[in-house]
C-alpha cells in the first residue's frame, strides 16, 4: 500500500548518469527504501543543468565519469547558481584524488558504487540526511534573517570571533552594512577599548564551555555606546556560535524586548541542548523553559509546578549543598554563579549539567534569580576521556607515537618520553617523514613493517635495532592500525628501549659463570647467588652434599621452598638488607651443623644491585671450641672474683692490723716487719694475677706512638728503690709505631721492672730499635739459656720479690698486637728482649 504524502514532504531528486539502465535500477531501489523520493533521470550534465533551470530539486545525484562534462565540472557549475542544493557524487571510478577535488568543490556526500543492493540503502540514508540537514539550515537561515533582534554568527579563528552572518536588524541597530563586517573580527567593530578583558573571557568560555550564556554589557554602535543584554548560544565543539543583542539602555524597553527574546531562546535551546529558568524571590514561583523540562526528562505538558526546593532535590545528594549555597549567596548578596553538578532526572538518569544564575534587581532589591542550565554530559565524558588519554600519553614511560599512513609515513605525534632519546625532539619531529628522522636505510626497514600493518590491519610486535644520532639502541615495538570506516587512518605505536635489559641478560650470564666457578671450588660450605625475587640462581659447595641437598633442589626456588620456616625467615631478612646495600653476617644451624652466613650485595656494571651473594661456611668445630672457651672464661671470671674479693678483703684486714700493732708497740720490731713484707708480697701477687686475668687478648684500636717519649714516661712509673738504676734510650731516630699506647706502656713497665727486680747491683736498662721492632736489655746477670723457654709462663720468677706474672703479661700484650717476642743474651751479659713484626708507621731524623 502506497502512502500518500503532502507535496511539501516529497523529496525531488535529479539523477545524472550516462548509464540510464543503472540509473533506472538505482531509482527503483531508492523509491523502495523511501516512498517520499521522486526521482528524475537525465543522461548528461548539460541536460541536468537545463532541468535545474526549469524546476527546483531537493537533491542531485551525479556520476563522475561522463562525456563532455564530468561530475566535478558539473558540481562546480551547479555550485555557482545553486550553492545550497545537496549534491551527492555517486561514482564507480572514484579515487582519493577525485574525492579530494569533490570536497574542495563543495560536494555534500561522496559515495562509490559497489556490488549488491546494500549500496542503495546507504545511498537512501545519505540522501535523506542531506536533504533534512539542508532544509533545517534553510529554515534556520530564514529565522535568522527575519528575527527582529540583532543577531550575529561567528566562527573562531586563532581565538578571534570572525563574523560569518549578520541579520538586517544587526545592520539597523549597530549602523554597519553586512558586507563591511563579514570576514572581520566582531570585537574590532563593537567592543569598547575598556572591555577587552571582558570579551577575552567571553570568547574563552564560548570556545571551552559551550552552552548558553547571558551578560549585560556595553557595545559600540555607529551612534555611540549602548547597553545591551547579550545572549550567546555556543556550538558544542566551541568552534563558534551566535549572539543576540537586546538594547536595555532604557529599563522599560528592556522589559518589553526580553519577552520578544523568548522565541530566540526556545530555538537556541533546541540547537544547544540548554534551558532557561527564572525564580521569583517574593512568591517562590519557579518558571522553566521547555529546554529545562527536557533536561530533567519531564514532559512540559504534564502537571508539574517546580519550586526552588523541588529543583534542588533533582541534584545528586552530594551536590545539593553546593547548589543551595550558590542560590542562597545569589539571593542574599547578589553573587552570580556558574557551576557544574550532577543531576538525577525524573527517569532516574544521571546527567552532568552546567547551571548559571544571576540576580535581577528592582532598584537595590533582588527580586528574581534568572539563569540557564545546559546538559554537558557528553562534553564532560569527552573531556574526561581526553584528559585520561592525554595524561596517559604524556606520563607513560614508554615511547608512544602516531604515524600518518600516507605514502611517506609522516610522524603525527610523539609523547614526552621521546625527549630522553638522543637526537629526538618530540615537538620538532612532528610533521617529518620516517626517512627524515631515521635516514633512508633504516626508514626502508621500518616502512615495510608499517605497510604490513596497514595491509593486514593487524597488530604487529617485534624487536628492532635503531640508531638515533650517534647512539644505537634495541627496541621492543608494538604497532596497531587505527581503523575508521574500514580504512586505516593512522598507526598507533609504543616502543620500549630494552638495551639495558639485553645488557642485564648478558651480565647475568657472566655473573652465573663467575659465581659458579667460585661456588664449585668453595670448601667447607656453600655459595648461593640470589635474584631480586629471592630465587636461588646458583647454589654450589661441599656443604650441600653433607646436608643431602643438590643444586637442583635449590636453584629456581625461594628459601621457604627449601629450608625450615624460621631459617627461611632469617635468610629473607638478610637478603632484603643486602638489596638495600647492607652486608650482614649471621650464624645459623641446619641439620645439627653450625654455619656462619655472610650475605653481600652484587652490583652490575651500571652500579645497580641486581643480585646478592650468600656464603655459608661450616663452623661447627669452631663453634664447639668457642663454647668450650666461653666455659673456661666463665670459670676464670669466677676465679678472679674469688681472688679480688675473698682473698683481698682478708688481706686488707691483716694489713690494717699490722699497722695498728706497729703503733701500739711504738718500736722497731723485726717480726712485724716480716709480717708486713709478706702481706705486701701477697698484695703484689694478687695485683699481677688480676692484671693477667683481666688483660684482653685482642687489640681493637691502635694509634701512632712515639716509642722514645713513652719509654721516658714509663721509667718514671717504675719503682727503683734499693737499686742504682738508670735508663738509656738508644734510639737514634724518633720511631713511631702502631700500637695501643696503654697496653704498650704495660709491656715496657713490666720489662723495666723485671730488669730491676732480678739484680742486686747497679743496673742500666737500654731501649733501642731495629728494622721491624725494638728491644729492651739490661746489664744484669742474665737468664740461663735452659730457662729462657719458661720465663713467659705465669708464676716464673728467680727472686723472692717477684710475682712471676710480669713476663706473662708482657707475652699477652705482644700476642694481642700480633707481634713476636724473643729472649737472648745481651752483648754485655744481662738479658735482651726483642719485640719484632712491629708496624713502623713513621721514622723522622732527629
Amino acid at each position: 500500500m502506497t502512502t500518500k504524502h503532502k507535496p511539501e514532504d516529497i523529496i525531488r531528486i535529479l539523477h545524472v548518469d550516462d548509464q540510464l539502465d543503472f540509473a533506472e535500477m538505482t531509482t527503483t531501489f531508492l523509491e523502495r527504501e523511501n516512498d517520499r523520493f521522486d526521482t528524475e533521470i537525465v543522461a548528461s550534465a548539460s541536460d541536468g543543468l537545463a532541468r535545474l533551470a526549469d524546476s527546483p530539486f531537493d537533491c542531485i545525484i551525479s556520476d563522475y565519469d561522463m562525456p563532455r562534462m564530468d561530475g566535478i565540472d558539473f558540481l562546480e557549475t551547479v555550485r555557482e547558481e545553486y550553492p545550497d542544493v545537496p549534491f551527492i557524487l555517486y561514482t564507480g571510478k572514484g579515487s582519493e584524488t577525485v574525492a579530494s577535488e569533490a570536497i574542495s568543490a563543495g560536494v555534500t556526500e561522496y559515495l562509490q558504487k559497489s556490488s549488491g543492493t546494500e549500496q542503495y540503502e546507504l545511498l537512501a540514508h545519505r540522501i535523506t540526511n542531506a536533504v533534512d540537514q539542508s532544509q533545517t539550515e534553510q529554515r534556520l537561515q530564514t529565522l535568522f534573517d527575519r528575527f527582529s533582534q540583532p543577531i550575529v554568527e561567528v566562527q573562531y579563528e586563532a581565538d578571534e570571533p570572525i563574523i560569518t552572518h549578520v541579520n538586517s536588524a544587526f545592520e539597523d541597530v549597530f549602523g554597519y552594512e553586512a558586507n563591511t563586517l563579514i570576514g572581520d573580527s566582531l570585537d574590532t567593530h563593537i567592543v569598547p577599548d575598556n572591555r577587552t578583558d571582558e570579551v577575552t573571557a567571553i570568547n574563552h568560555r564560548v570556545q571551552t564551555d559551550g552552552g548558553l550564556k547571558q551578560i549585560e554589557t556595553v557595545r559600540e554602535t555607529v551612534d555611540g555606546p549602548r547597553k545591551f543584554l547579550v545572549q550567546i548560544a555556543a556550538y558544542d565543539d566551541g568552534s563558534g556560535g551566535f549572539a543576540s543583542y537586546t538594547d536595555i539602555t532604557d529599563r522599560s524597553e528592556r522589559r518589553e524586548t526580553l519577552k520578544r527574546n523568548q522565541d530566540l531562546l526556545r530555538h537556541t535551546e533546541q540547537l544547544a541542548d540548554v534551558g532557561g529558568w527564572e525564580a521569583d524571590m517574593e512568591t517562590g514561583e519557579l518558571r522553566w523553559t521547555q529546554g529545562t523540562h527536557a533536561i530533567h526528562d519531564i514532559n512540559p505538558d504534564e502537571e508539574f509546578e517546580p519550586s526552588i526546593e523541588t529543583a534542588i532535590e533533582f541534584y545528586h545528594p552530594d551536590d545539593q549543598a553546593k547548589i543551595k549555597t550558590a542560590v542562597s549567596d545569589c539571593r542574599t548578596h547578589g553573587d552570580p554563579y556558574d557551576i557544574e553538578l550532577r543531576l538525577i532526572t525524573a527517569e532516574d538518569e544521571q546527567k552532568w549539567v552546567r547551571t548559571t544564575g544571576e540576580p535581577v534587581y528592582d532598584g537595590d532589591d533582588i527580586i528574581k534569580i534568572r539563569g540557564a542550565i545546559c546538559d554537558i554530559t557528553q562534553q564532560y565524558k569527552r573531556r574526561q576521556q581526553l584528559e585520561q588519554t592525554e595524561t596517559f600519553f604524556n606520563s607513560t614511560q614508554d615511547q608512544l607515537f602516531l604515524i600518518n599512513v600516507g605514502e611517506e609515513f609522516t610522524i603525527e605525534r610523539l609523547n614526552q618520553a621521546w625527549e630522553d632519546t638522543p637526537g629526538i625532539s618530540a615537538e620538532e619531529s612532528c610533521g617529518q617523514t620516517i626517512q627524515d628522522v631515521l635516514g633512508e636505510k633504516q626508514a626502508n626497514e621500518v616502512r615495510q613493517k608499517y605497510r604490513k600493518c596497514v595491509e593486514q590491519q593487524e597488530t604487529l610486535e617485534y624487536q628492532e635495532q635503531i640508531r638515533f644520532g650517534n647512539e644505537s639502541a634495541h627496541w621492543q615495538t608494538r604497532i596497531t592500525p587505527v581503523v575508521i570506516d574500514e580504512d586505516v587512518e593512522c598507526i598507533a605505536g609504543v616502543s620500549r628501549d630494552i638495551t639495558d635489559i639485553k645488557g642485564h641478560r648478558q651480565e647475568l650470564i657472566e655473573l652465573k659463570q663467575e659465581y659458579q666457578t667460585l661456588a664449585e671450588n668453595f670448601p667447607d660450605g656453600a655459595v648461593y647467588l640470589i635474584n631480586e625475587n629471592f630465587e636461588y640462581v646458583r647454589a654450589r659447595g661441599e656443604a650441600l652434599q653433607r646436608a643431602d641437598l643438590s643444586p637442583a633442589d635449590i636453584e629456581g626456588h625461594v628459601p621457604h621452598d627449601v629450608f625450615p620456616d624460621e631459617l627461611a625467615d632469617e635468610a629473607c631478612h638478610q637478603y632484603e638488607q643486602a638489596f638495600d646495600g647492607i652486608a650482614t653476617t649471621d650464624e645459623q644451624e641446619y641439620n645439627g651443623d653450625r654455619y656462619r652466613v655472610r650475605v653481600t650485595p652484587v652490583e652490575s656494571n651500571s652500579q645497580e644491585i641486581t643480585h646478592v651473594m650468600a656464603v655459608a661456611q661450616d663452623i661447627t668445630e669452631f663453634a664447639e671450641d668457642r663454647e668450650k672457651l666461653q666455659r673456661q672464661n666463665k670459670r676464670l671470671d669466677e676465679f678472679v672474683s674469688v681472688v679480688s674479693h675473698d682473698l683481698r678483703n682478708p688481706l686488707s684486714v691483716a694489713e690494717g692490723n699490722v699497722e695498728l700493732l706497729r703503733e701500739d708497740c711504738r718500736c722497731d720490731n723485726e717480726r712485724i716487719d716480716t709480717i708486713d713484707s709478706a702481706l705486701t708480697r701477697m698484695d703484689e701477687l694478687i695485683e699481677d694475677l688480676l692484671t693477667l686475668a683481666h688483660t684482653d687478648k685482642r687489640i681493637n684500636r691502635t694509634e701512632s706512638v712515639n716509642l722514645a717519649e713513652l719509654s721516658e714516661n714509663c721509667w718514671q712509673n717504675v719503682e727503683t728503690t734499693g737499686a742504682d738504676a738508670t735508663i738509656h734510650i738508644d734510639i737514634t731516630a724518633t720511631q713511631t709505631i702502631e700500637a695501643d699506647p696503654n697496653r704498650l706502656a704495660q709491656l715496657l713497665e713490666n720489662l723495666m721492672r723485671n730488669a730491676i727486680e732480678h739484680t742486686n747491683e747497679d743496673v742500666t736498662v737500654t731501649i733501642g730499635e731495629f728494622e721491624d721492632g725494638f728491644y729492651i736489655k739490661d746489664d744484669g746477670s742474665g737468664i740461663p739459656a735452659d730457662e729462657r723457654d719458661d720465663v713467659f709462663e705465669a708464676g716464673y720468677t728467680t727472686t723472692s720479690q717477684g710475682t712471676g706474672f710480669g713476663l706473662s703479661i708482657v707475652k699477652q700484650v705482644v700476642e694481642a698486637h700480633g707481634w713476636e717476642i724473643s729472649l737472648t743474651e745481651g752483648s754485655e751479659d744481662g738479658a735482651r728482649f726483642e719485640v719484632s713484626n712491629v708496624e713502623v708507621s713513621q721514622i723522622e731524623s732527629n
